[in-house]
């Protein structure tokens, strides 16, 4: 009734009459937006990240969202860096290994997809990850091309990727490369320079030996800015 007062009894002209006043926001929904009532659509500044651009564009609401296998610190991945620098290679500060394509998520799906890939990552055992040989890849429009090292077991990566790829089908997001290269990339520069790096790789003599490992005790998830952790039996 208050609300019906507001709207027909605040002024005495039909003039004002037809101009209802504005409501304010509630406080619950503007708390979703840092107390905003419009945030602005940022703008691509690949300038402000070493020159690259978005895979798709960002909408408000969505989040960029990716699972994988963290990677410790090693002294071997530090001084495979160091080597690659030296041709002119830019480093990937937080090494990991993907296991799903970067997709868009919206916001009020987060907390509902969390909840479903924990639940299909509840039956994976935790292993160990094998260093194979360094290989260049190219993402899939060219406008990067990584170094990295093949990794294994396969096998069991496949089978978090099967139970990934799961999850991501109930929400209508793209699955995971059907032959996936599992590698964890430690260097990367812009654009398609697959052959050029190849040619590099061969001249600079790399060391790796022959057990280089680490154990996978968890998985993560990034969306956004959150990551989250899915602990292994």
């Amino acid at each position: 009734m208050d609300l019906i007062q507001r709207y027909s009894g605040d002024s005495d002209s039909d003039h004002d009459e037809s101009k209802p006043k504005m409501l304010p926001v509630p406080e619950a929904i503007a708390t979703m937006f840092d107390g905003r009532l419009y945030h602005p659509k940022p703008n691509d500044q690949p300038n402000s990240h070493q020159g690259r651009s978005r895979l798709f564009e960002h909408e408000r609401g969505n989040w960029a969202t990716y699972v994988y296998v963290p990677c410790p610190d090693m002294d071997l991945i530090e001084i495979i860096q160091e080597k690659l620098t030296e041709c002119g290679l830019e480093i990937i500060e937080h090494p990991h290994i993907s296991l799903t394509k970067t997709v868009v998520l919206q916001y009020h799906w987060i907390q509902r997809f969390i909840n479903d890939v924990k639940s299909k990552l509840s039956t994976i055992l935790r292993f160990t990850v094998t260093f194979g040989n360094l290989e260049v890849f190219c993402n899939e429009n060219c406008s990067r091309t990584f170094v990295g090292f093949l990794v294994e077991p396969a096998e069991i990566l496949s089978q978090c990727v099967d139970q990934l790829d799961k999850v991501l089908s109930d929400y209508n997001l793209q699955k995971y490369y059907e032959d996936p290269k599992f590698h964890l990339s430690v260097a990367w520069c812009l654009g398609d320079q697959s052959s050029q790096l190849k040619t590099k790789l061969k001249s600079l003599e790399l060391e790796i030996g022959t057990c280089c490992s680490f154990k996978v005790d968890k998985l993560m998830c990034k969306t956004g800015n959150k990551k989250y952790n899915f602990d292994l039996v």
